[in-house]
């Protein structure tokens, strides 16, 4: 019994330098920086340090090295190829991971955006996100205006967004999420909140200029990106639109794709003289967390 006690200590022993074997750019050049990628993910980055660590290990001979990175080699090069020569497949391919594999998700959500013609403080916001039903819970870091909180669940409250305002002990209030009120702070209503729908709405877009052939879309290389804590990005770049877009006179859209979750966590739109419309980037992405059974109730207001 104490020999299968030590053997399980022996073999957890990996996960306690797990902190130090994740790539947290630390070592960030800077905000956008053209990198070459490794050809493994992080995690199989992990799996195999972690080899080192279990007993009765010759590591590193005991691993199979070239089947190894030749395998991940070939999907790293697969991936850029569709971006660099297929974009439009590539983002479809992104999407469709989506739907198939992401179905909630923790993040820290940065958003700076122009609102009414005047650009807003920039926004830090801790979300809490599902998919099924449509529920968004926002907690405010940084830059809140109206509420401490926010909550809405598609389907319930009547269809109102639930805001806890300025401080822990005013009353909850309610509003509708598309309302004159809760669309003073932000360019879109929480219903159309998400990781998802942000790139759908931009698949979207694209689907239709490339149907009247006004597309104009191209890779620029995996960078590595500041905003979301250092991490690989695939990025991608439309522009100019033809014609601008009117309302806002957008003319450029910088995407940023992760290169390990394949999911949408930046992007940023300008306008026909190249200044800012808005900027929005999804770090410190956990997906499919277990979430407490009150997350999104307003006991979490």
């Amino acid at each position: 019994m104490i020999r299968k006690l030590l053997l399980g200590l022996l073999l957890l022993a990996p996960l306690a330098v797990y902190p130090f074997l994740r790539d947290t750019g630390a070592s960030n050049p800077g905000p956008d920086v053209p990198l070459r990628p490794s050809p493994l993910t992080q995690d199989e980055q992990l799996a195999i340090a972690c080899f080192s660590l279990m007993p009765g290990q010759s590591f590193p001979a005991v691993l199979p090295w070239r089947p190894l990175y030749d395998l991940s080699e070939q999907r790293s090069k697969k991936l850029e190829d569709l971006a660099k020569n297929k974009p439009v497949e590539f983002l479809e391919y992104c999407l469709a991971r989506y739907e198939k594999e992401v179905h909630s998700y923790r993040v820290i959500f940065i958003k700076h955006e122009k609102v009414n013609e005047k650009m807003r403080p920039k926004e830090k916001i801790r979300v809490h996100f599902s998919e099924k039903p449509f529920s968004v819970h926002f907690n405010w870091i940084e830059g809140r205006g109206k509420a401490l909180r926010t909550l809405y669940v598609e389907g319930e409250n009547d269809g109102n967004l639930l805001a806890r305002p300025f401080f822990d002990k005013f009353p909850i209030m309610t509003a509708r999420p598309d309302g004159a009120e809760a669309m003073s702070t932000s360019r879109f209503p929480v219903t159309e909140f998400g990781i998802y729908k942000g790139a759908k709405s931009t698949l979207t877009a694209i689907h239709e200029a490339q149907s009247k052939k006004t597309l104009h879309l191209k890779y620029e290389g995996i960078h590595r990106l500041e905003q979301v804590g250092g991490r690989l990005c695939y990025k991608l770049v439309r522009t100019p639109y033809d014609p601008p877009e009117e309302k806002e006179s957008l003319n450029e859209l910088t995407i940023f794709i992760d290169q390990e979750t394949l999911m949408q966590v930046g992007s940023i739109l300008k306008d026909t003289e190249g200044k800012l419309i808005a900027e929005y980037f999804f770090r410190d992405v956990q997906v499919n967390p277990t979430f407490d059974a009150k997350q999104f109730t307003d006991k979490a207001l």
